[in-house]
Formats: structure tokens, sequence, C-alpha cells
């Protein structure tokens, strides 16, 4: 439950920022999501469950976030979305050069994974990869837009929705995929 609330504390950092800047200072906004970020590392730090490499983009988000409240500065934080996509970008794209996959790693705590499944895990991970770089760069624009609901649009709304797009079209594919390898297996 405590970690639920965390991570959705989490997914409403763009509307805590937009906001909150409108009523306070970034020293407030950057101490508390610091407190929410080391709070939600010590409760899934032993997780089984937890993505892989999550210190990293707490180290990260933490010394951005940090930097953010120590200069009082809100271009700070508008760049914590760039910040945890190119960290996600980093440890996935890692992953491919030192295997398993992130995906694999997700995977496998579900299903064992045979050969074809290990390969499809790798090439998920490498479209994930592109999103986050896509991602990145596209949140790294609505930084500087002029108007901030640009930047709160994109980081709090169609960044979600397409991630979620993403999970469901992979969801999709690697149904698809079963049934054809499941297939291929019996016409052998």
């Amino acid at each position: 439950m405590k970690k639920a609330l965390l991570a959705g504390l989490l997914l409403t950092y763009p509307f805590a920022v937009y906001f909150g800047l409108q009523y306070s200072e970034p020293v407030i906004i950057g101490g508390v999501f610091v407190a929410v970020l080391l709070l939600r590392h010590w409760l899934v730090k032993d997780s089984k469950t937890t993505i892989p490499h999550l210190k990293i983009m707490t180290a990260c988000g933490c010394g951005l976030l940090l930097f953010a409240t120590f200069a009082n500065s809100a271009l700070a934080l508008k760049f914590y979305p760039v910040v945890i996509s190119s960290c996600f970008l980093a440890v996935f794209a890692y992953s491919l050069y030192n295997p398993p996959s992130v995906i694999e790693i997700i995977a496998g705590k579900f299903e064992t994974l045979d050969e074809n499944a290990k390969r499809y895990t790798r090439s998920v991970t490498k479209v994930w990869c592109v999103f986050f770089i896509l991602n990145g760069l596209i949140a790294t624009v609505t930084v500087f837009h002029p108007n901030p609901k640009v930047w709160l649009t994109y980081n709090g709304l169609i960044s979600y929705l397409l991630m979620g797009l993403l999970m469901i079209i992979e969801l999709i594919v690697r149904k698809w995929q079963k049934a054809k390898n499941k297939s291929n297996e019996v016409a052998k």
C-alpha cells in the first residue's frame, strides 16, 4: 500500500511542479520530492518485483532535485522527466550490452523464457530504448516552451499515455508471438 502511494505521488510530479510553482518556491517542491524518492527507494530496495537498477534512477533523480532545491530553480525541477527518461535509456541500453536485458529480467520473474522469448525481450528492450530517446527529446523541448501548460500536458499526461500504449501494443504482439511459436512447434 505504501509503495503504491509513493508511486502515485511520483506520477503526480508534473502536476505538483506546475501548480506548486504558482503558490510556493522550487525549494519546497524539490525537497518534498527528494523525500518521496528516498522513501520509495527505502521501501522497495529489497523487493523482487522492482525494476532493475532503480538505484541509478533514484540517485540521478535525487541529485537533480537536490540541485533544484539548493538553487531554488524552477527550470531544474522541469528537467526531472528528462533525467528520468535518460536514466531509463541508459539502464535499458546497457542491459543490451550486458545481458540479460531489462525486459528479460522482468519477464523472467513471471515465466520461464526459452531462446525465442529471450530474443523477443531483447527486441522489446530496443523498442523501449527508442521510446526513451524520443520521450527525452520531447520532454526537453517542453522545458523551454514558453507556455508551462505544454510541459504539464506532455509530461503529466501524453508521455504516460504513450507508455501505456506501448505496453498494450507489446502485450498484443507478445501474445501473437507466443501463438506463432506454438504453432511452429506443433508443425514440427
